[in-house]
């Protein structure tokens, strides 16, 4: 996980190690996105951490963002505050210049900061110019939903004069309309590279780019930045395999999950208190798999930086996929009735074959058969059952010391698992299509992928060779056997998320 930004204002650190960070000072006029460049480039979803706000002049000081990975700081970034009095600042800047053509502009730019750090009449420009002066290299920062104006001259001249290597970055702020190609004519004329940045679309390839587009501006620091890369891409990959991790654990949770209810021998004895009861550990039953499902599906957003706040409920997904006892739910999600006889055929199978290798093979291949038959007849009639579990009926043997004792789990239903791994990889496509620079809250939105009457669960498009190594997990999970195969299932779940990765970067533009 990543090292928490600090909000201090920023110290610079005399330790050598520090000083060798690349820095990088983001800049601009206010409210342009630069805190929500900082937000998506770092992965840092927490307001607190990084304000992102549209009241002008949220940041006021200026705050050190480190992109810490593996607890090391690889690379620095400086949110500093906007432009407030560039034009003013320019003309001091020019007339301090004149008295002394020979000396370099930098020099002009030193005593303008001298002559008016402390003082309010340029505050900010002080503030931002001050780890520029330091040597930072500077991303500068503009909203391309806005048309560019010649006062923006101002500030790329004044950042034209530090001397330091310099990069625009063209942000969307709003949807509603494009100057990119203005900005782009006149940010060329100041700037040694412009780069497109959106800071609300922008997924793991871009942020990967915008790193890269340093490397083009700072030779100095090629080094530390193409080891960013490397770890960052490095991370990325692991990251796809504990999200395949949590995966199986969610699965594997929810079908060993068991609940019992133990009846007095009063109610033992009352077939309406025991059909009541049995309800009631139904209910609770269904209740406990959705809370271990969301509890999964939060680990899932911790490992990719987001906040367990950021979450909330959608009507549609509430309607399609939030009731794991609904109608609705098994109609989207896992396999058709087709795919679901196949499939438990081929489970029936595997347990058939079990007994002939338990005989030495002399029945000649005949328990996989009926195992099969078993398998295909079972799913049919389960099919009917949509997400039925499975109440144990009240016998002698369950007596306990209050009375007798109902059990209840796991679901009755065969396509339960496949419903589940569905609703995850659904889960995780959402997830990793979000700039952590937003702060509206994160809907798991069903409408963005479903298709009326189309079932929209990943498992319904795996071929065979993919299904039958999780029809076989499934089927060591269900009879209790404690440790499981997994290596073959945990290929298949890696592979899918690989794909819905790819999938999500081909896309031209992400919805908002």
């Amino acid at each position: 996980m990543s090292k928490t930004p600090t909000n201090d204002a920023l110290v610079p650190d005399p330790s050598s190690e520090v000083s060798t960070i690349p820095r990088f000072a983001v800049v601009g006029r206010v409210n342009k996105g630069k805190s929500s460049i900082l937000a998506t480039l770092v992965e840092e979803a927490d307001n607190t951490k990084i304000r992102i706000s549209d009241t002008p002049g949220e940041t006021t000081r200026v705050y050190s963002i480190p992109l810490v990975l593996q607890g090391q700081t690889l690379l620095e970034f400086l949110d500093t505050p906007g432009f407030n009095r560039a034009r003013k600042a320019l003309d001091w800047l020019q007339k301090r210049h004149r008295k002394s053509p020979d000396e370099p502009r930098i020099e002009a730019v030193r005593a303008f900061v001298e002559a008016h750090r402390n003082k309010d009449a340029f505050q900010d420009e002080v503030l931002l110019l001050e780890p520029v002066l330091d040597g930072a290299g500077i991303l500068y920062v503009v909203d391309a939903s806005k048309p560019f104006r010649p006062d923006f001259t101002a500030e790329m001249e004044i950042l034209r004069w530090t001397g330091r290597p310099r990069m625009a970055v063209i942000n969307q702020v709003t949807e509603t309309s494009d100057f990119s190609d203005e900005w782009r004519q006149h940010l060329g004329e100041y700037f040694n590279l412009t780069r497109e940045f959106n800071a609300h679309h922008a997924r793991f390839q871009e942020r990967i780019r915008l790193l890269k587009s340093l490397l083009e501006i700072d030779e100095t620091a090629r080094k530390r930045i193409e080891k960013t890369v490397q770890m960052l891409e490095r991370e990325w990959t692991q990251r796809r395999g504990k999200c395949s991790d949590v995966i199986m654990d969610m699965v594997e949770a929810c079908m060993t999950h068991r609940a019992s209810k133990t009846l007095s021998q009063e109610d033992s004895t009352r077939d309406y208190r025991k059909q009541e009861i049995a309800e009631q550990l139904k209910v609770e039953y269904l209740k406990a798999i959705q809370e271990m499902e969301s509890a999964y599906h939060k680990q899932m957003l911790s490992l990719y930086r987001h906040n367990e706040y950021e979450v909330t409920s959608d009507d549609s997904f509430t309607r399609a996929a939030g009731d794991l006892d609904s109608k609705e739910t098994w109609e989207v999600f896992g396999l058709n009735k087709a795919q679901l006889s196949m499939a438990s055929a081929a489970a029936g199978a595997i347990t058939g074959g079990a007994i002939d290798m338990g005989v030495g093979g002399a029945s000649f291949g005949v328990g996989a058969v009926l195992g099969g038959l078993a398998g295909l007849s079972a799913s049919l009639l389960k099919g009917k059952d949509l997400a039925d579990i499975k109440v144990s009926s009240p016998l002698v043997g369950d007596m306990a010391a209050g009375g007798i004792a109902i059990k209840a789990g796991p679901p009755k239903n065969p396509n339960f698992p496949w419903v589940l791994l569905d609703r995850a990889f659904v889960h995780f496509e959402q997830l990793i299509s979000r700039a952590h620079a937003r702060r509206d809250p994160f809907i798991v939105d069903l409408t963005t992928v479903s298709k009326e009457g189309v079932r929209i669960g990943r498992s319904t498009t795996f071929p065979n060779s993919k299904r039958r190594p999780l029809v076989k997990w499934f089927g060591e999970l269900k009879a209790g056997k404690s440790r499981p195969e997994t290596s073959q299932a945990f290929e298949v779940i890696r592979e899918t998320l690989e794909t819905i990765e790819t999938e999500v970067l081909k896309r031209p533009e992400l919805d908002t």
